[in-house]
């Protein structure tokens, strides 16, 4: 399991990214005192240190030097919470813009932590889509889906490269997409895929306002999928989360300092 210690002095912050990166499947280390983050670094030996940029200002601080030298002796990428007005950080280092926006921030995840990293956050769904094909249409189950493609569940036979559309209604949104796509790989049934037949697609040259929603849909997806999974947490409107619904989505209370 990857380790992450995650240095920061906005607590509302701290929980949330540590509630979504366990979510995702890391041990995670939070705390906004930076003499607890000291101690953390050194027993830890983390694979990812995230930390705010205002506690990284001051090169003379004990927590300036302990980053330093865990970058210079470990293969361990930096990746700072930036927030206006920006602070220089001299450190060798990647930015995260605050509030944070949950797709940019499992793409940091996935290319410093993964060895096959995902380009997107993909979500396991269960819905109904209907794939066009000239004048034929046909009812198929979507498993997964993400702002740049799907899988999808059909019995339909269809080859690598053809292009065809899908229809595809946003459960709770009221909305429905229909969107051309491109069948990038087949999947056959067998023992080992529990038979298994499906499609990857991969969306051809989405619409910008098609790819917002499905970024939108995705997005109160994924919030939803973390409340049922963290029943005991208080789930409130989030200032340190961008969010592309004018509504309340997310907010993990926690007033005690880590």
């Amino acid at each position: 399991m990857k380790r992450v210690i995650i240095g920061d002095r906005r607590e509302g912050l701290l929980a949330t990214l540590e509630t979504f990166m366990r979510h995702w499947g890391y041990r995670v280390l939070v705390s906004s005192r930076p003499e607890l983050l000291l101690p953390a670094i050194r027993e830890m030996c983390p694979d990812l240190l995230i930390i705010g940029a205002d506690l990284l200002d001051d090169h003379s601080s004990p927590l300036y030097a302990s980053v330093a030298g865990h970058l210079d002796s470990h293969d361990c990428p930096l990746i700072v919470l930036a927030a206006p007005p920006a602070t220089a950080v001299s450190l060798p280092h990647e930015e995260l813009a605050t509030p944070v926006d949950v797709f940019a921030l499992f793409a940091l995840l996935q290319k410093h932590l993964e060895k096959i990293p995902r380009r997107h956050l993909r979500l396991s769904v269960q819905l109904p889509g209907l794939l066009c094909r000239g004048d034929s249409t046909q009812l198929a189950e979507v498993v997964s889906l993400s702002s740049q493609g799907l899988f999808i569940k059909t019995a339909l036979r269809m080859r690598e490269g053809e292009i065809l559309k899908v229809v595809l209604p946003l459960v709770g949104m009221k909305k429905e997409l229909e969107i051309a796509s491109q069948v990038l790989y087949c999947i056959q049934p067998g023992p080992d895929n529990n038979y298994l037949q499906g499609f990857g697609l991969g969306f051809v040259d989405p619409d910008p306002e098609h790819l917002e929603i499905l970024q939108t849909f995705i997005e109160s997806r994924f919030f939803g999928e973390v409340a049922d999974r963290d029943p005991d947490l208080d789930f409130t409107a989030d200032s340190h989360l961008q969010n592309r619904k004018d509504r309340t989505v997310l907010r993990i209370v926690s007033d005690t300092p880590r």
